[in-house]
């Protein structure tokens, strides 16, 4: 009896010591998605692409879900670490049924960023879906 309570003890101190030694995990960067909208017309392109902003890296991913000729387009407002602003759009013209990262920027840690996707015939935006807001 003695041999196997001092085994329990033993690796029980064992193994609050290497939870101890690695500590706490550190918090995930979680992906805000964005997708685009509807047309004037009431033709829906929410499928046809998506993107996502990773706080993580300070990256925005594009993926082109249709091979239809269409282009994404992110539109981004937010605050580069220097303090400058960036706003713009930047335009993914890879091709359908393809996806990659399309822009990386050093943004101002727990700086407001601002973004949407839109749809582009290679001239003009269209299906704009809504902004979201998240934090570098």
């Amino acid at each position: 009896m003695k041999k196997s309570t001092r085994r329990a003890t033993t690796v029980g101190i064992g193994t609050l010591l290497a939870v101890g030694a690695i500590g706490a995990p550190q918090a995930q960067a979680l992906d805000v998605w964005v997708n685009p909208g509807h047309s004037k017309s009431g033709k829906s392109y929410v499928h046809s692409a998506r993107a996502a902003f990773t706080a993580k890296g300070d990256r925005f991913t594009v993926y082109d879900d249709a091979k239809d000729g269409y282009q994404p387009v992110v539109t981004i407002f937010a605050t580069k670490a220097d303090g400058r602003g960036i706003s713009g759009s930047y335009w993914y013209d890879k091709g359908g049924k393809t996806h990659g990262t399309i822009l990386h920027k050093n943004l101002k840690e727990g700086s407001k960023v601002k973004f949407r996707l839109c749809m582009s015939n290679g001239r003009n935006q269209f299906a704009c879906g809504k902004y979201r807001t998240t934090t570098a």
